[in-house]
């Protein structure tokens, strides 16, 4: 027996669900429910688990009401959005706010049946998407995590005599699996990010103190890679609010990062001061300077996005996943700031973090 997908039309007092009730009636090869808005689908929602919801979508209206309301109940169907003639200006909203599709009227049966057919699938494969990240978590997150505690065990001799090279073999691989959970953790977040399941723990941050708490902690490694770490610190800094933790790991990133692309003997610079946004707003700017290779300036656009590693030649263990500076970009914005490098190849690099100052 074929179970019947279930279907969510809802009208808001648009002409195209209408068109479409129509259609699927005819067809007659789908479970159809209709609710005249979003308040009644609501209604519907946490009592049946539909495949799809195929949403009207009037002029002048929020494209996609019911979605957060989605989310909220724990459903995650496809969603495809019905839009009146004549409204082609509002396909890419549609697209921002959530939707699989968007449809505009007049369309005939078999468009629409195509049309769904094809958002569900797209649906189910960001399902496996989601899966394979939850996946990264569990099943390949906490054995490395067992390892990097077994390998230190042993380093440390509690389980016997360790010469000198041995342990110094055995931290790197700790180093290593370390850095493989620093990718996992920010693959993660970067797909929270972008599913909308992201959630900030803000609270008044002092930034200098912040700053000079994750630079104490990375003395060591910058002296194991003789690397000079500098930091200038404005003291009267006002209080910011910020998740702590969250914002930790982008200085941390992006201290890994110079580092990872700075010979040694050269220098990182880390400053953080009050000073002017590009919009000559009152900004907390934050730096990170190195006199590493550098940039290539063709990079430089696209230095921010997912998987990119643009300064892979000659760096210091590798050239990285690619997704500690995409990291940091959402978690800046998502903060309400901004991120952006500069840098001459040869000549080093700089990472500028820019946040709005707080109120008096």
């Amino acid at each position: 027996m074929t179970i019947r997908k279930q279907i969510l039309l809802v009208e808001n007092g648009a002409q195209a669900p209408q068109l479409a009730a129509q259609l699927l009636t005819a067809a007659g090869s789908f479970e159809l429910h209709q609710a005249t808005d979003c308040a009644e689908a609501c209604g519907l929602i946490p009592g049946k688990r539909f495949d799809l919801i195929l949403l009207g979508s009037p002029a002048h209206a929020e494209c996609l009401p019911p979605l957060g309301k989605l989310r909220e109940l724990g459903s995650d169907p496809a969603v495809i959005a019905l839009l009146d003639a004549n409204e082609e200006g509002r396909y890419l909203t549609c697209l921002k706010e959530g939707a699989v599709d968007c449809m505009m009227a007049p369309f005939t049966g078999d468009e629409l049946i195509k049309r769904m057919e094809r958002g569900m699938a797209l649906k189910l494969l960001d399902r496996e998407k989601q899966d394979f990240v939850s996946m990264l978590s569990h099943d390949l997150k906490n054995p490395i995590t067992a390892v990097i505690g077994s390998v230190d065990l042993v380093r440390e001799g509690r389980l016997g005599p360790v010469n000198t090279e041995q342990a110094e073999y055995l931290m790197s691989a700790i180093d290593s699996c370390i850095e493989v959970v620093a990718m996992i953790d920010n693959l993660l977040d970067i797909h929270r990010f972008e599913a909308g399941k992201m959630h900030l723990r803000p609270v008044p941050v002092n930034l200098a103190d912040l700053v000079r708490q994750v630079t104490t902690s990375y003395r060591g490694a910058a002296l194991a890679a003789n690397l000079r770490l500098t930091t200038l610190i404005d003291d009267g800094l006002p209080q910011v609010v910020l998740d702590r933790d969250k914002f930790s790991r982008v200085l941390a990133n992006l201290l890994n990062n110079s580092a990872r692309f700075t010979a040694e003997g050269g220098e990182i610079t880390v400053t953080c001061s009050q000073g002017i946004s590009a919009d000559s707003e009152l900004a907390i700017i934050l730096s990170v300077r190195d006199t590493g290779e550098g940039i290539p300036a063709a990079d430089l656009p696209q230095i921010f996005d997912r998987f990119v590693q643009a300064r892979n030649h000659g760096s210091r263990g590798g050239g990285g996943s690619g997704l500690g500076l995409a990291f940091c970009k959402m978690t800046v914005e998502a903060h309400g700031g901004s991120i952006s490098a500069a840098s001459r190849q040869g000549h080093g690099s700089e990472f500028i973090i820019t946040l709005p100052a707080p109120e008096k």
